[in-house]
């Protein structure tokens, strides 16, 4: 089970030392909604990885980083990777016209609309 685990850290690591040179001093993203569904959809296990880590890399945005004044998320525990995969699957399935949007956007919306925090009463 660790392996698998390192093994997804080992890759993701590589997708944000690949991502970075790739972007650096550029405005233009690197994975837009279509790229990263058939990463999601993909049967290949390092795809599955790459698009696992790139949901973990927005949802740690959104936790700590500069997203987290835009979304808001309450994650309940035991929640896998997986599991967010497939939701992304799901989301981006019902909003086909929004495939050709940054990938960034379209995960953070996906998590937001799953995982919200609940609203309370003032």
């Amino acid at each position: 089970m660790i392996s698998i685990y390192k093994k997804n850290l080992f890759y993701l690591i590589s997708m944000i030392l690949v991502g970075s040179s790739l972007s650096a001093g550029s405005t233009k993203f690197y994975y837009n909604g279509t790229k990263l569904y058939n990463l999601c959809r993909s049967e290949n296990t390092l795809d599955e990885a790459l698009c696992e880590g790139y949901i973990l890399g927005v949802q740690d945005a959104i936790y700590s980083g500069h997203l987290s004044s835009h979304f808001s998320l309450c994650m309940p525990e035991g929640v896998e990777q997986d599991q967010i995969r497939l939701q992304l699957i799901k989301f981006i399935e019902a909003n086909p016209n929004i495939m050709n949007f940054v990938a960034e956007g379209l995960v953070a919306k996906s998590l937001e609309t799953s995982y919200a925090c609940a609203k309370t009463g003032d």
